[in-house]
């Protein structure tokens, strides 16, 4: 059973499979993947200060999100990475960060 995946605006058809209709570019979603990145680490820190309390829980709580988001991320960088012949990929900066 097919099942509607993605739909991208000005199309009629919706996303199949990979060779459907083009994906987006991958440049936004590595900028989407930094961002969440670095707002992570600064997360990070200020748990790392902040006492127990109401506002470390509230850190804590978006902490826990930004992991999903920035897994999320990541996975949809790869599908977009994925879709694309091996001459087009564009390097992973994220991984050449360390």
């Amino acid at each position: 059973m097919m099942q509607k995946v993605i739909e991208f605006p000005g199309t009629t058809e919706a996303m199949s499979g990979p060779s459907a209709v083009a994906p987006p570019s991958i440049e936004p979603i590595w900028t989407v993947v930094d961002s969440l990145s670095r707002t992570l680490d600064c997360i990070k820190t200020m748990c790392a200060d902040a006492p127990t309390g109401p506002m470390r829980e509230k850190l804590e709580i978006e902490r826990a999100n930004l992991v999903i988001g920035l897994f999320v991320a990541r996975v949809a960088a790869m599908r977009v990475s994925l879709a694309k012949p091996a001459a087009e990929r564009a390097p992973d900066p994220i991984a050449s960060r360390g």
